[in-house]
């Protein structure tokens, strides 16, 4: 069953965040991108600066709840009679509140970094996000940008691990495990309780190579 700590945690949280949820829907799309020139070979910038803004995902950070960040940088060659994917480039990052409340820690699901400040924490995930994608081949190319943040309540720390290294199945935890009805009810659980889970996308213009 869910422990009564994190049940009362999550509670507590959610009724925050329902007050939350209109303010932030109302907000402009905090993620960019733009082009650069040939000398770093038309490489993307994204940019995320008003991910963080979103009080619904800061009330989440703030309550011990890890968020996960996915990217997905796609490469399009523009052509007749249809457009041409021709890269693709995804990676994932996890950021939560470090214990006691002693700053922020970032991982892949290998390392872990701990910085000072969530405004520390939200630099070194804008690097890590960087996408080094580039085009091989002279045409007009453009980027299209997509960013999940998805809130991980109710997973263990080392399942959140394995999801961002790939594995496909969550470690298990030592003792009984839940049986299909509970974590049928926990899914339930999570989205009758709103839990913040953002989906923004953005793409450049037109841009020829060669």
């Amino acid at each position: 069953m869910i422990g009564t700590a994190r049940l009362a945690l999550v509670l507590l949280f959610s009724l925050g965040l329902l007050n939350a949820a209109p303010a932030a829907a109302q907000s402009p799309a905090p993620l960019t991108v733009s082009v650069g020139g040939a000398n770093v070979r038309w490489r993307p910038t994204v940019r995320m600066q008003g991910v963080m803004r979103d009080r619904a995902l800061r009330d989440a950070l703030q309550n011990g709840l890890p968020l996960r960040f996915h990217l997905r940088v796609e490469l399009w060659l523009k052509a007749e009679p249809f457009d041409q994917l021709v890269g693709t480039q995804e990676v994932s990052r996890a950021l939560l509140r470090a214990p006691l409340g002693e700053g922020y820690t970032l991982e892949d699901g290998r390392v872990q970094r701990r910085y000072s400040s969530l405004a520390a924490a939200q630099t070194a995930l804008q690097a890590a996000l960087a996408p080094t994608l580039v085009p091989r081949t002279g045409g007009r190319h453009y980027y299209l940008v997509r960013l999940n943040v998805e809130t991980l309540s109710l997973d263990e720390l080392d399942d959140m691990r394995r999801w961002l290294r790939g594995e496909s199945r969550p470690a298990r935890a030592p003792g009984p495990q839940p049986r299909g009805v509970e974590r049928g009810v926990r899914r339930i659980f999570v989205r009758l309780l709103g839990l913040p889970s953002r989906r923004y996308e953005a793409r450049t213009g037109i841009f020829r190579v060669g």
